[in-house]
């Protein structure tokens, strides 16, 4: 037992966040903000609740936008300490998503990097994992390549342009996929098997622009739900669109950027409104269907 904790202990030291730059990735992290499991899984269940009461279908992308309660999520004091040792000072929010995978849906994200899909012109861009209920290797958790962050564009996608693919609304992924576009990496995980992220409810990992990652199926008899929450730094651009809506975090703004009105309370008005307006940034894409 001494000698399974001792190693326990090793991952975490080696995947702290003072080895980000040599790793790409770095977990287990506690929000600030202290919540029971209970408050985290029924915020997800109740906001989709009243994402079909307004909309007549579930949201997965930007949620931020539209509850409080995730807002802060995506802000925790934690979570931005360790954005802001890797980027700077100067953060937006670019995106957000959720991911889930109910008990017996088979869904899976194949594994790939996101900077061929994201488009953005600069590296300084992470992403935060806050786990809203249990994730491990039963349930989907997520899991990454260590050092692949290093070793630049693997491959290419199978379409010429993510952003053009998204417009014309294309999927070329299998439907189980949460992807939209396949990196076809399989090969490559073959010869570098990744790590599983095991997170707890409240607890968040951070991940690299350009770290190889994905995820299971759940095979657990329980919802297994992330909220992805991608940072840039603020002279980060999209390559493609000569302008760009997201959220400023702190410090300098860039006049790319028209800022997104952050929600005071759960699906205001004013929230809805910048929510559908939001819809039309290149921090909303690939499959919608998360």
């Amino acid at each position: 037992m001494a000698r399974i904790e001792e190693l326990n202990k090793m991952i975490v030291e080696n995947y702290d966040i003072k080895n980000f730059k040599t790793n790409g990735v770095a977990w287990p992290y506690e929000l600030k903000q202290r919540f029971n499991s209970d408050e985290l899984k029924n915020g997800y269940f109740e906001f989709q609740k009243k994402s079909l009461e307004i909309f007549n279908k579930k949201l997965s992308v930007k949620p931020h936008i539209l509850s409080n309660f995730l807002y802060k999520l995506a802000c925790d004091d934690n979570v931005l300490d360790k954005v802001k040792e890797i980027i700077g000072d100067n953060i937006y929010i670019w995106s957000s998503a959720f991911f889930s995978k109910a008990p017996g849906e088979g869904k899976i994200v194949s594994f790939h990097q996101d900077n061929p899909y994201w488009q953005l012109s600069t590296t300084n861009v992470v992403t935060a994992w806050i786990a809203l209920t249990n994730s491990d290797k039963r349930s989907g958790a997520l899991q990454a390549v260590p050092k692949t962050h290093t070793i630049g564009l693997i491959k290419k996608l199978d379409v010429k342009n993510a952003r053009k693919s998204y417009l014309n609304g294309e999927k070329t992924t299998p439907d189980n996929d949460l992807l939209s576009y396949s990196q076809n990496l399989e090969n490559f995980i073959k010869k570098n098997p990744p790590l599983t992220l095991n997170l707890k409810p409240g607890q968040f990992s951070i991940h690299h622009v350009n770290t190889v990652h994905g995820s299971g199926v759940n095979k657990s008899e329980n919802h297994r739900v992330g909220f992805a929450v991608r940072y840039v730094s603020s002279d980060t651009q999209h390559i493609e669109e000569n302008e760009d809506f997201a959220t400023h975090v702190m410090g300098d703004k860039n006049n790319y950027y028209k800022d997104e009105i952050t929600p005071d309370k759960e699906f205001s008005d004013k929230s809805i409104k910048q929510y559908k307006i939001s819809m039309n940034s290149t921090g909303v894409f690939g499959n919608k269907k998360y």
